[in-house]
């Protein structure tokens, strides 16, 4: 027995139900005057007999109308039964004032399955009710490493944050331009710079460059302390590089070259690529620094301190406030000796990234043999010239870590003292905590740990840190033995670490654990990445039969439960999509293969399926399992195999 499958999708096609009922149920409300305060509220139902889906705005609709909640919820049942979804086969109303959503399988379920069959990658997915797409280009700029070490975990949280929130905001229809900030002129490129020129520190046989240049960076860090004569070698370097030009600048430029191709080959591993490189000697080669000083002067902006803890200093004060000023939110942008602070390059950077400098970067290919690697910026024309299509972006999303939150917002401060209030309102400082070891992973790196400490905070100075490709090859070695080849088990170790750094909220800090990362079972990227190679399984043992998408006569819990996850994709991408929260996604992600794993507990063997109804319904609810969760895979960065 079957029942008839919908000739067209009774819904807006790419939309999931929920929001098409949230938006008749907005209607209805403000069609009984309950206004734009009351919210249209629309959950699950926490009982097979009030429906699929619930709301209970009724309630709140009461303190605004002055009416009994029953009676409201009648009234909006009455008015959504007027104006049908074709989904939706009946309406009903419940204690104490909950109007009830009843699907209509034959429509609702065949349509889920479509819409989630017709996914492709090259077709964004239009953004639900109560989500936009934000217009003009979003720049999101992340990763942001000194080229001074090696990458480390720290370093990879921010850049698979980032390269996600930019795959998401892609995938549901924004333009977006990545961008990675490289340092060259600052103080731990410096540091480096004095421990080989200077010190005369070589790397050791078959020694990877950034990895040197790591123990370099914590042997000068060290001798400082014993040595402390030795700042003034890092001054005189930072003096070079501020004034460009000479050896020092040309031996720094190449140094920081060959650790972005380190850089650039690590992130690549996890499948994290650049639009353009910009880098912070050429916002001062290009006069961009200088620039952006000369407009804060002229506005008022800054102002130089004659007198106090600032004298001979450019200062940004609070508003009110003189030049002499030495309250703690005095923001120094050139400091006495002439050299400017990090917040006035960043000042500069976000002036270019708007196209509010009049000026602009030279542009040519980062390696002239990799047609599809990334740009980079320049101080002068190349042969391989790129066109100036970067920044100008209507929105910029700075991907650092939450310690930052003061510089950046000086750099939203002086946007608004230029007058360029909107610019500053889309500036959005995309905070995370950061990532510290437990004292379990302290052990295994050989760091004494004190008894009772419950985190071990990382330290590039000192040598504390869990270094991104060291820990890929150690999670590819846990997962070898199980996977079916080496690129297999790259691929989902890849997967494993980006889903174990993603799945924290942003406002957590990550107690990072070895045996946690690299666990295989529970809400890990393995099991979801497993997930998918068992709905492949399924569909290369059963045959696709080709049949009309007809119905069994009654659907099994678990497989409701499927399809409303499945219908629901598209309102969980739009919700990372506005949040800026890839957490938010995981959460889908693994609820999605969570449910697959109980349909497949809970039901017989698709291909022992003797129903032929049955059999190629639940083989199409399979595919249609496994093309959402693809698709979420893919958003996260993550590969989505067919055999693990």
């Amino acid at each position: 027995m079957c029942s008839a499958a919908a000739s067209s999708l009774p819904f807006r096609a790419m939309l999931d139900v929920r929001s098409t009922i949230a938006d008749a149920l907005r209607s209805a409300l403000d069609a009984l005057g309950a206004g734009p305060d009351v919210e249209a509220v629309v959950e699950r139902s926490k009982r097979p007999e009030y429906g699929d889906w619930s709301t209970p705005v009724a309630l709140a609709a009461a303190r605004v109308l002055r009416r009994n909640p029953q009676q409201i919820a009648a009234d909006l049942r009455d008015r959504l039964a007027a104006a049908p979804i074709d989904a939706v086969r009946a309406w009903t109303v419940s204690a104490p004032g909950y109007v009830n959503a009843h699907l209509s399988d034959a429509v609702w379920a065949p349509a889920v399955i479509d819409n989630a069959l017709q996914l492709a990658a090259s077709i964004a997915l239009p953004m639900p009710a109560g989500h936009s797409v934000s217009p003009g280009k979003t720049l999101v700029e992340h990763t942001a490493t000194n080229p001074n070490k090696a990458a480390h975990i720290g370093h990879l949280r921010n850049a698979c944050i980032g390269d996600t929130v930019a795959r998401v905001l892609r995938r549901t229809g924004h333009q977006v331009e990545v961008d990675n900030y490289i340092d060259d002129t600052g103080v731990q490129v410096a540091d480096v710079t004095v421990g080989i020129r200077d010190l005369g520190m070589q790397p050791d046989p078959d020694e990877p460059f950034d990895q040197f240049c790591s123990r370099v960076y914590v042997e000068v860090s060290r001798r400082y302390e014993t040595e402390p004569a030795l700042l003034q070698r890092r001054q005189a370097v930072l003096h070079d590089l501020e004034h460009g030009g000479g050896e020092v600048a040309e031996f720094v430029k190449d140094l920081a070259r060959r650790i972005v191709d380190a850089h650039l080959a690590t992130m690549r591993r996890f499948d994290i690529e650049y639009d353009l490189l910009t880098w912070e000697s050429d916002i001062i080669g290009l006069g961009f620094l200088e620039r952006a000083l000369e407009l804060l002067r002229a506005a008022g902006a800054i102002v130089h301190a004659e007198s106090g803890k600032h004298a001979g200093c450019w200062v940004m004060p609070p508003e009110g406030l003189g030049a002499d000023t030495d309250d703690d939110e005095t923001k120094v942008l050139v400091k006495s000796d002439g050299i400017a602070t990090y917040t006035a390059k960043d000042i500069a950077y976000q002036l270019w990234k708007f196209g509010l400098l009049g000026l602009d970067f030279h542009y040519h290919r980062w390696s002239a043999a990799d047609e599809h690697g990334p740009t980079t910026t320049s101080t002068h024309a190349h042969t391989d010239a790129v066109a100036a299509t970067f920044g100008r972006a209507q929105r910029v999303i700075n991907v650092i870590d939450a310690r930052q939150a003061y510089p950046q917002s000086i750099v939203q401060r002086a946007l608004r003292r230029l007058g360029h209030e909107r610019e500053a309102g889309n500036s959005i400082h995309l905070a995370y905590e950061v990532v510290a070891l437990t004292p379990a992973a302290g052990k295994v790196l050989g760091i004494d740990v004190e008894a009772g400490r419950e985190v071990v905070a990382l330290s590039g100075r000192k040598g504390i840190e869990v270094r991104a490709d060291d820990l890929l090859d150690r999670a590819i070695e846990h997962l070898s033995a199980k996977a079916r080849d080496a690129q297999t088990a790259h691929a989902v170790a890849a997967g494993a670490v980006r889903y174990y750094l993603l799945k924290f909220s942003l406002t957590q800090i990550i107690a990072f654990d070895f045996d946690e990362a690299l666990r295989t079972t529970g809400d890990t990227g393995v099991y979801l990445q497993y997930a998918h190679a068992r709905a492949a399984g399924i569909l290369r043992k059963v045959p696709d039969e080709a049949r009309d998408a007809a119905l069994p006569t009654r659907l099994e819990p678990v497989e409701r439960a499927l399809l409303h996850l499945i219908d629901g994709y598209r309102l969980a991408l739009a919700e990372t999509a506005t949040a800026l929260s890839p957490s938010i996604l995981t959460v889908y992600a693994f609820s999605l293969a969570s449910a697959l794993s109980d349909f497949y507990e809970h039901t017989p063997p698709v291909i022992r399926e003797e129903d032929p109804v049955v059999r190629s319904f639940r083989r199409r609810l399979v595919d249609a399992t496994r093309a959402t969760l693809a698709d979420a895979l893919h958003a996260l960065g993550m590969a989505a195999p067919d055999q693990v």
